[in-house]
């Protein structure tokens, strides 16, 4: 079973959620994740994660990590943030982001990550064998 893994850092901004669902996509798309639906779900999955850290983290980047090993995927998004993420109800200003991460995702976890955190998403088994 062979691993992959990629380390991206996307400048902190209005742009960051964007260049990241890009960057991942890309990345997965050369590794062989070739399905359009499943690409969606990371796609917005990485967005959510990058949109939050730079939404209630701060700092001129963000970190991410994708790791792949046979038909897993594990994209971790790390902030300076020690607090972790947590539910809220929906409103006009968000509340949205971990509903559709529990959705598109097997399960999601976070790690202390020497003052902030790292936020890590196991995504739905690929639904094919990876080219």
């Amino acid at each position: 079973m062979s691993q992959r893994s990629v380390r991206i850092d996307v400048p902190a901004g209005l742009n960051a959620p964007s260049e990241a669902r890009h960057e991942v996509t890309v990345s997965l798309r050369a590794w062989g994740f070739t399905e359009p639906r499943w690409l969606d779900a990371a796609a917005i999955v990485i967005s959510e994660l990058v949109t939050n850290a730079v939404q209630h983290a701060g700092g001129d980047s963000v970190p991410i990590t994708v790791q792949a090993s046979g038909r897993s995927v594990l994209l971790s998004v790390a902030d300076k943030s020690a607090e972790a993420p947590r539910r809220r109800h929906p409103d006009d200003r968000g509340g949205r982001g971990l509903m559709l991460i529990d959705a598109l995702s097997a399960r999601w976890y976070v790690q202390d990550d020497g003052g902030g955190k790292c936020v890590n998403v196991e995504l739905q088994p690929y639904p094919g064998e990876v080219r």
